[in-house]
């Protein structure tokens, strides 16, 4: 089992700069569709239960 973790490792690199930006751009995107989907649930309830 450790010569698995040994051969991920050799296999293992550092991302450039330009792998960074679109593991960026893809976690606000996801940030994003999460915050709109909560905020439209916030809307719906929001309309139908009242204080």
């Amino acid at each position: 089992m450790l010569k698995k973790y040994l051969n991920v490792l050799k296999l293992a690199r550092k991302p450039d700069r330009k792998e960074y930006w679109q593991y960026t751009k893809i976690i606000f995107l996801g940030i994003l569709v999460l915050g709109s989907i909560a905020y439209l649930i916030g809307v719906i309830f929001g309309l139908f239960i009242t204080i």
